[in-house]
């Protein structure tokens, strides 16, 4: 597997944070923690991975009011990046996504 899916999105492996991942999985995806958005949380999580937020699907910077990075898993043109979920998921069970919109 590589960095980029065969439809341009970039590949993602949702972990949780808990232990030491670094950026890289072992497939050659970007590991990505899911942020809560309670607090501000920058790009980077402490075991390595990006924070990511997924996009409400309405037009959006690059990056949420946390720091963390916009994801959707569609090829919408919306601003944020799309991507294709290779292992884990983008809403953990147990949580509610918190979403986002900007404005302008």
């Amino acid at each position: 597997m590589s960095f980029n899916a065969a439809d341009g999105s970039m590949n993602v492996s949702v972990v949780s944070g808990n232990s030491l991942t670094g950026l890289h999985a072992a497939d050659g995806s970007i590991n990505v923690v899911v942020s809560t958005g309670s607090t501000y949380v920058g790009a980077a999580h402490p075991c390595g991975a990006w924070w990511v937020t997924v996009s409400p699907g309405t037009l959006v910077p690059l990056r949420a009011p946390d720091g963390s990075l916009y994801v959707n898993t569609t090829l919408s043109k919306n601003g944020s990046q799309s991507v294709t979920v290779v292992s884990g998921s983008l809403t953990p069970s147990g949580t509610t996504p918190t979403y986002y919109i900007y404005g302008f």
